[in-house]
């Protein structure tokens, strides 16, 4: 009796696996179904989040910066999350195309074309402008950031060398496409917003007022704010960089060209337009949170 029954479960599993295979040869049975994931996921992004809805949300525009190598690896956990929250934001990158519905502006644009045609620093941009992103090697990909962070950044890697480049044009493609917000947050494709917490630290500031907010750093005697800390510009200062960066432009290029560090440039520029540096440790910190010092702010001078 075992082993009759034990020949007819035999006998079913055979006969279904060639039932199995016969519909994979032919189709047969088949349901085919479509789904547009970029529709879907602009449909996510576009719901109500109650973070949308705090004090200065309507009147702060986050910028957030990345480029070709690192937007696989990292923008797309941007657009399911923290950009969620941002009633108002500009994606900026080395490459101008629409990725997973969001349309990716180009922050080199307004760079000199003897530059983007000839300099060294723009190897990549020339082959990105040619044949796209997918003419990156894996090799050239980044993905999540150094355990701890090289201080000098990568100064080697193609990407970082166009990098420097793009912080006064994207300041200028910003006050072009939104001159109307009092509050501009600039971020990296690494940096993460407590946005309650950014919220609450504008509502301190005067939108009026000259202001380019930081966290503090120095390239010798530049102070400049950190960029993967993030940084916040008032529309006046907003103004007056931008304005300064048309009428000195040949001369910042030229600097820019003989420096490593954008940030540093940009907060060079900002000090020259007659804009004041305001340190705004430790609202906007770059430790990481296992390194971050868990002390009151009055203990040091800020």
């Amino acid at each position: 009796m075992l082993g009759r029954h034990k020949g007819v479960k035999i006998a079913c599993a055979i006969g279904l696996l060639a039932l199995h295979l016969f519909c994979r040869a032919t189709g047969f049975g088949q349901i085919t179904t479509t789904f547009d994931s970029t529709a879907l996921n602009q449909s996510k992004r576009a719901a109500y989040l109650p973070c949308k809805d705090l004090e200065e949300s309507n009147n702060t525009l986050v910028v957030l910066r990345t480029g070709a190598t690192e937007l696989q690896g990292r923008l797309a956990i941007h657009l399911d999350t923290s950009i969620r929250c941002f009633a108002n934001y500009l994606i900026f990158s080395d490459f101008e195309e629409t990725y997973l519905g969001e349309h990716i502006l180009n922050a080199l644009d307004d760079v000199s074309a003897n530059i983007s045609n000839h300099h060294p620093d723009f190897d990549l941009y020339r082959r990105l402008k040619k044949e796209g992103r997918s003419s990156l090697a894996t090799s050239e990909l980044a993905g999540l950031p150094d355990a701890i962070a090289s201080k000098s950044g990568n100064t080697h890697i193609p990407g970082w060398k166009l990098d420097k480049w793009k912080f006064l044009p994207m300041l200028k493609r910003t006050l072009q496409e939104r001159p109307d917000m009092k509050w501009y947050v600039f971020i990296e494709a690494d940096t993460f917003l407590f946005w309650s917490t950014l919220q609450q630290y504008l509502t301190s500031l005067n939108p009026s007022d000259p202001i380019h907010a930081g966290n503090s750093m120095f390239v010798g005697d530049t102070r400049f704010a950190h960029g993967g800390s993030g940084f916040v510009v008032s529309q006046p200062a907003l103004q007056m960089v931008v304005e300064y960066y048309e009428a000195h432009k040949d001369e910042i290029e030229s600097f820019t060209a003989d420096h490593w560090c954008g940030d540093c440039v940009l907060g060079k520029t900002f000090t020259d337009a007659g804009v004041p540096f305001t340190n705004a440790w430790p609202a906007f910190q770059s430790d990481f949170p296992g390194t971050y010092p868990y002390i009151q702010a009055s203990d040091h001078s800020v």
